[in-house]
């Protein structure tokens, strides 16, 4: 990478954390309101803060990069002929959100030509964030980040999303999981990638995501040292699963997953 192309990055990399801290901003004002919740087509949950949040992600990145397409959760694709893509999702964790629960998130991803250079991760109520850009590193709330190495499975600590989707979906693997690891914790969301990220989890994984909730992981934790793949053990940073651990951890859970 040309230092003018990580210079530009570098910028982008500084909007979106600006963009991420706004919108939290807009978040925390229903955080614990009881706000009303809706149900999508999906059966996922929504609620007027993550309209509202995701519409002040939309101008903020509209106002200043008029050109780049914006792709999000609530509102869908706009610019599809765009080769820059904001990849956006303005409340990761809404069922945590809705319930009350400070793990919940504000995710930006920033893509060339379908690739994730750039990815932000935003927690307003604990106020941490994550960022980082191809070739830029990871920093944690301004400091450089890495991931936990030297930790072998049998003392790792996993995360998931819901552990009792991820058995059902994969009854085999999850019980090889459980009992091949140091600990399994939940509540995890893009606040458990954050957690990998800064060396205090050494995985995640989810069996069902959404380009929104991926795009912004893999620089993420990539630039943090770690390996992110999806369950076949390919890269797929718009995909729709996602394994994100230290080096040594993710080969040992690829080779559970596989065998």
């Amino acid at each position: 990478m040309t230092h003018q192309a990580a210079a530009e990055l570098e910028r982008y990399t500084a909007f979106a954390v600006e963009v991420a801290r706004e919108a939290g901003t807009v978040s925390t004002r229903y955080f614990r309101t009881g706000v009303p919740v809706e149900t999508k087509a999906d059966d996922s949950p929504v609620t007027v803060a993550d309209r509202e949040t995701e519409r002040a992600m939309r101008a903020l990145i509209s106002a200043r990069f008029p050109d780049h397409g914006i792709l999000g959760e609530e509102a869908g694709l706009e610019r599809p002929d765009a080769l820059w893509r904001w990849i956006i999702d303005p409340i990761d964790g809404t069922k945590s959100f809705i319930h009350g629960i400070p793990l919940y998130t504000q995710l930006i991803a920033l893509a060339y030509d379908g690739v994730p250079l750039v990815g932000v991760i935003h927690n307003p109520i604990l106020e941490e964030t994550v960022w980082a850009f191809t070739g830029g590193g990871c920093f944690y709330n301004g400091n450089p980040t890495r991931v936990r190495t030297g930790v072998a499975l049998s003392a790792a600590w996993v995360q998931t999303c819901d552990p009792a989707d991820l058995a059902r979906r994969k009854p085999a693997f999850t019980t090889a999981l459980l009992s091949g690891i140091g600990a399994m914790r939940t509540w995890a969301d893009a606040h458990g990638y954050l957690l990998v990220a800064t060396g205090r989890a050494d995985a995640c994984l989810d069996p069902v995501m959404s380009a929104w909730d991926v795009a912004p992981l893999y620089p993420i934790i990539e630039e943090a040292g770690g390996v992110a793949t999806s369950f076949a053990g390919t890269r797929e940073p718009l995909g729709d699963n996602l394994i994100a651990a230290s080096p040594e951890v993710h080969r040992a859970i690829l080779n559970l997953h596989s065998s």
